[in-house]
């Protein structure tokens, strides 16, 4: 697990680095955008529909809009995402442990699981 984990956390500070965000803001912009749209834009491609896709894009430019301060307010849901990382301790598991599972194993099983699912839709 330590090593999955300092992978990914190598690679959200090179991101950072090349992108000139920090590394909390790679991060936001990462787990909080990047990969529900991913699953946003699978799940239309099985339902072939545009709404969710169209629904999260304005959510985001909302969002992002009313965000005054992107930094600060990355610091912020960064520190709340460790709160709730944390939180795994009163099941054993410690923080690199529990982002591991949460952050890594868990959009992966649900990436398979919408990958299985388009080639199962698509072939009825």
């Amino acid at each position: 697990m330590n090593e999955i984990f300092k992978i990914v956390y190598q690679s959200l500070k090179w991101m950072a680095k090349i992108s000139g965000f920090s590394y909390r803001e790679i991060n936001i912009i990462v787990y909080y955008i990047i990969i529900p749209s991913i699953f946003i834009i699978l799940i239309e491609r099985i339902l072939k529909t545009n709404y969710l896709k169209i629904g999260f894009s304005i959510l985001i430019i909302i969002s992002l809009l009313l965000i005054p301060d992107f930094n600060a307010f990355s610091s912020w849901l960064f520190d709340r995402s460790v709160d709730f990382l944390n939180w795994f301790d009163v099941i054993g598991l410690n923080y690199i442990q529990a982002s591991v599972i949460i952050c890594v194993v868990v959009p992966i099983i649900i990436f398979s699981g919408f990958v299985y699912w388009k080639k199962q839709f698509n072939s009825n």
